[in-house]
């Protein structure tokens, strides 16, 4: 019990609990806005009360458009391996219960790779006139679902969050407390 009583252990005693319940508050509190901001990947961006398509369904959609295209390709015996091994990376972070938008994006340019190639195999390739109407269909989906995310508002909403909350003494804080900030995809 003298342990107590002395000053300094007091103060000292003082001093962490303090720190303890701020990075607590912030890792509960900031932690929390840096998730709301992450959903948006996955729930989309809500401007002027319209709720954009989330980049997350966008992704999905070019993982379908890859599975027809891969179809296509089989039928020509046109070597799919690179496409669905990129496509089932992509859909594989997609479903990941982390916010690692870094990752999926990755695995997203993994996979436009892989199709841009399989694409030119496949307008090259004698396809039947159904196929090649096909081809055209989804190549015409694949650049609208990339050009809806490149339009996305995801990450705008990433940078003025990060522009508003990214110095001292919150990022300090943030770090300490184990916060991960929300991630541009990009």
């Amino acid at each position: 019990m003298k342990l107590f009583k002395n000053p300094v252990f007091a103060a000292v005693l003082a001093i962490v609990v303090i720190i303890a319940s701020t990075l607590i508050n912030t890792n509960i509190k900031f932690g929390r806005k840096c998730r709301t901001v992450s959903d948006m990947f996955y729930e989309g961006v809500s401007i002027k009360g319209y709720t954009q398509t989330p980049i997350a369904t966008h992704l999905e959609n070019i993982i379908g458009y890859a599975d027809g295209l891969c179809t296509i390709a089989r039928n020509y015996s046109i070597d799919t391996a690179d496409t669905e091994s990129a496509s089932e990376y992509l859909r594989w972070s997609l479903q990941g219960s982390y916010y690692d938008v870094g990752y999926v994006y990755s695995n997203y340019t993994q996979l436009n790779d892989a199709l841009n190639t399989l694409i030119d195999r496949l307008e090259r390739a004698e396809l039947s006139e159904r196929d090649t109407s096909g081809v055209a269909q989804y190549k015409s989906s694949l650049e609208g679902a990339q050009s809806a995310i490149g339009e996305s508002g995801y990450n705008e909403v990433v940078r003025s969050f990060l522009r508003q909350n990214r110095h001292f003494p919150t990022e300090l804080l943030a770090d300490l407390s184990g916060v991960e900030y929300p991630e541009l995809f990009a």
